[in-house]
């Protein structure tokens, strides 16, 4: 047989598909390097020294197992999270009623995410909002204190609101 240009090319080229990682070797590679490391960096610079992959590979493949892994736990948590809807009502109720106005502190009490206990502090808020308008008009109207310390004293307000609404009464008299 005579070797011409194109067959010894064609066989050149499957000789190096060959020698290429299969994708399962790769995905092993990538769990390995990611089970010692606490990211996708230290993952990527893993898999270049002790698997001699290309830097920018072991990047984009070690991000994007670390992407996967994180979307997987926080779906696992979304699933918990709506599995305990009911004890979680009962703790929002529980905490909307507590006397000091704290619902986010309240629900961090009951082992809430700083994240989820803020949210429903404010969709609780919010629902309120007719009432706290009018606490605002009461107090405003009142000369003995500012604002902000008669929602405190009076009203149980969170120091943050109050203040926020003491900074917007000042900010509207400047104008």
């Amino acid at each position: 047989m005579r070797w011409t240009k194109p067959t010894v090319v064609a066989t050149l080229m499957l000789a190096a598909l060959g020698c290429g990682k299969s994708e399962a070797k790769k995905l092993t590679e990538v769990r390995e390097c990611s089970r010692i490391t606490m990211d996708a960096q230290g993952a990527a610079v893993c898999l270049v020294k002790q698997f001699r992959w290309k830097e920018t590979e072991a990047l984009a493949a070690a991000t994007r197992y670390q992407q996967e892994q994180d979307s997987l736990a926080q779906s696992h948590a979304d699933s918990a999270w709506r599995a305990d809807a009911a004890r979680h009502k009962k703790e929002v109720a529980q905490c909307a009623a507590d006397p000091s106005g704290e619902v986010a502190r309240c629900l961090v009490g009951y082992g809430w995410a700083d994240a989820r206990a803020g949210v429903a502090a404010d969709s609780l808020w919010r629902h309120d909002a007719p009432t706290h308008r009018s606490q605002v008009t009461r107090c405003t109207r009142q000369r003995q204190m500012q604002a902000g310390a008669c929602l405190q004293l009076y009203y149980k307000w969170s120091p943050e609101r109050a203040l926020a609404v003491d900074d917007s009464i000042r900010r509207a008299q400047m104008r």
